[in-house]
Order: C-alpha cells, then structure tokens, then sequence
C-alpha cells in the first residue's frame, strides 16, 4: 500500500503534465490560465453581487482550478461522511440498547441464593421505600438443542427466564414472531442470536433438557434482541409451565423492581436498601444490579468499536487538511503577480491573508454542505451492514449533533490548514511578485 498508493495518486496528474504541447507550456501562465472567466461557473460567480470586495475575491479564486478543488474536497467531504455516519451509528446502538432496557421495564434486579416463596417475598420488596412494583423471576440454566439431533455440538447452553402471566414489566422488541400469550402453555421467546446458531426459527421445536428434571419440548413463537447472558443464549417462557417442569410451584429466584423515580442515584438507593433489608431477614442474595448500570456497561462495549472508527475518521480528516494545505500553498506560487498587483494598488497584508483564509474556509463548508446529504443516505445503510457484521440489529436513528460537530471540526481545520498559505502569501512583497517567474 506504501509503495502503491503513492504511485496510483501521481498517475493521473503526471499523464496530464506529459500532454501538454509545446505551446502551452512556453505559456508563462500555465495551463489553461488563459481560459479563466470563460467557464459557466466563472460567470455565474462573477454575477455574484452584494458580497464585501475582499469575500468576492476569495470566493471566486476558490473555483479557478476546479480539478484541484475536486481533488482536495474529496478528502474532506468522505471524513465528514463517515464522521457523521459514525455519530449516527454510535447514537443507533444507544438508541437500540435504551429501547431493549425499556423492554424490560425493571430498574433494580436482585437474585436470590435460595428460590423463594413469591407470595411472601413480593410484599416484603414492594414495602420498602421508592419501589412501584416487584414481580419475580425463574433463572435457570440448562441445554438446549434441535429435537432428534445428537452427537458433540448439538447441545448449546441456555439461560431460562421464567417471567409471570400477569407481568407489566417485560415488553421486549421482537425481531420476529408474536410475544407470548397467557393461553400458551410451552412457548418460549429465544434469543434471535441463539436461534441463528441453532438453525431455528418461529413456530420450530426446540428441546430444553432440565438436567435431573429431564427434557421437554417447547415451541418458539417470536425472536427478541437481548444483550443479557454470556453469548447472549437467553429464552423466555412463562413462569408457571417452566416451575411444573422444575418442580418448584409458587417459587422464584430473581426478583425484578420497578421504582418510582428514574434516576441512577435513586436506583442504587433501591438497590442498597435491598441488600441492607435482606441481610437483616438473614436472606443470602446472589447479585444485584441496577438498569442503568447495565445499560452503561452495554453502551461501553459498542464504544470501543465506534471510538476506533472515530479515529480512523479522524486521521482521514487529518490527511484532507493537509491535502488542502498544499492545494492553497500551490495557489499561491501560482498567483504571486496576483499578490504583487493587489499589494501595489494598496491591498493590505490582512486583505491578501483574508483572501486565502476565506478560500480554506469556503473548501471546508463545501465540503461540509456535500458530507451532510451523503451522510443521510449511507447512514442507514452503514448502520445496517455493520449491525449484521457485529450481529446487533440496531435501529437507526440519525445523529444531527454529528452535522454541527462536523461543522466545527472542519471549519477548525480548514483555518488552521490556510494559516500557513496565508502567511506566505502577506509575506510577499510587490518586488519579489513582479520578479518572479
């Protein structure tokens, strides 16, 4: 790539130079210097009224050498694409992972050592200060595997949610299929990730083998996102169907609160206050989290992915500026008689440095007005292709805090690119531009 990149880079404008006639290059001018002003664009700039007289100017040289500017905007218009396609993507998966957190409607989880008696558990938790609602939960883990399959690598393991019939917490985003219904009997929510691994689909058997309790058949009615459980091998089954397989009617080991202020102080006050009351009751308790933490740690994981294509974009973004750099250094080798005629006729320092300055800055929102559209279009798509790659069925949602960082970002750029150009240019004075050749 080194040695490649450079060489494909210099092919085109080095076949442009070998082209020109012996005329054209005795021109002291250059290429098509000559022509200026004859072009459509040329005209339509030149119509351009109302504009203070030093703007106009740097308005109208920013198109002189509309190849050049092609080239350098290039550069800068894919950064801020992808820049923007980034934020947007990263504001997708927090999106998707704040709507996943909603599906499950709890704010303060809590897992038992030992199943409980849920008519005796439930009012204790609901008694105690800030908490709305509290339903418990089975959590088992078992196998789980296509029926009449056998032999190594047929059996995948699962963690069973025994959720209630009458539950007002649990709403999940189905990726397909229907949710469960309080008429089903064995129906069971998986994992749209397990069901992918496993071959299966709405409405296919699958097989649960309950260790010691043996194995049952359940059937699938619906697929759900959800980021909970190592390799994300959850299912969800009603509650009372999964305790007479387990033999532990009227019984459940994970209690799940909803509270009545949604805040993260208030839920680790819940969570605190549950572990303090237990431990007082002499009950043991397993874990304890709250839903915004969780959610945290989920938005934390995609981060790292999207910071490193932050970075990326960051570098490419780099690489434009100094591409832009060098096209304004090179516009003002170019235009140094230019300079000299200006400074003569009483154009300040300021003025000439003003003229250059407003050519980077007009490139960079260029750039910007063409970034922001494409942007738009490939978003979605960019979204989708890298959910599937990363296996996360995000929902897109377009970030337009990115189209106003952007903004800032390049205007920054392209100021710090013109300074260097600017300076040369007030640099020159009316001898040493009416010398040069």
């Amino acid at each position: 790539a080194g040695l490649l990149t450079p060489l494909l880079a210099g092919l085109w404008p080095v076949l442009q130079g070998v082209a020109i006639s012996v005329r054209e290059a005795l021109n002291a001018y250059g290429l098509g210097t000559g022509r200026y002003g004859g072009r459509l664009l040329d005209r339509i700039l030149g119509r351009v009224q109302g504009l203070p007289r030093m703007m106009a100017l740097a308005l109208r040289n920013t198109f002189r050498r509309a190849g050049r500017v092609a080239l350098t905007e290039i550069t800068l218009v894919a950064a801020g694409t992808i820049f923007m396609m980034v934020i947007s993507t990263h504001y997708s998966f927090n999106e998707t992972i704040l709507q996943i957190f909603r599906g499950f409607g709890y704010d303060v989880i809590i897992g038992f050592e030992q199943f409980q008696r849920i008519e005796e558990v439930i009012p204790l938790i609901e008694s105690r200060p800030n908490v709305d609602r509290a339903e418990m939960w089975v959590f088992y883990t078992a196998k789980a595997q296509v029926p009449g399959a056998s032999g190594s690598g047929s059996e995948y393991e699962i963690f069973l949610r025994g959720i209630p019939k009458d539950t007002q917490l649990f709403e999940p985003q189905l990726t397909a299929g229907r949710l469960l219904d309080p008429a089903d009997g064995r129906a069971v929510l998986l994992n749209q990730k397990l069901a992918g691994k496993m071959g299966l689909g709405v409405g296919d058997k699958i097989v649960f083998d309950l260790s010691d309790k043996g194995e049952s058949t359940w059937t699938i009615v619906g697929l759900i996102f959800d980021l909970a459980g190592r390799d994300q091998n959850t299912a969800y089954v009603y509650r009372e169907p999964l305790n007479e397989e387990l033999g532990l009617i009227g019984r459940a080991s994970v209690a799940e609160i909803r509270g009545t202020v949604k805040t993260l102080e208030a839920q680790a006050a819940i969570e605190k206050d549950m572990r303090d009351y237990f431990k007082s009751q002499g009950v043991n308790l397993s874990f304890t989290n709250t839903a915004l933490k969780e959610q945290e740690n989920a938005n934390a994981q995609f981060s790292i992915l999207t910071t490193l294509l932050l970075i990326m974009t960051f570098l490419i973004a780099v690489v434009g500026s100094f591409g832009l750099s060098g096209t304004l250094s090179i516009n003002v080798l170019e235009r140094r008689r230019e300079i000299g005629v200006m400074r003569a006729v009483g154009a300040s320092s300021l003025d000439v440095g003003f003229i250059f300055m407003g050519e980077g800055l007009l490139l960079g929102v260029l750039s910007w007005l063409q970034a922001v559209p494409l942007s738009i279009l490939a978003g979605k798509y960019f979204v989708e292709a890298l959910g599937e790659v990363i296996d996360f069925p995000a929902v897109y949602h377009y970030s337009f805090t990115g189209v106003w960082v952007w903004l800032a970002i390049v205007v920054a750029l392209s100021l710090l690119a013109s300074g260097l150009p600017a300076r040369r240019a007030t640099r020159i004075s009316v001898r040493e531009s009416l010398a040069y050749e």
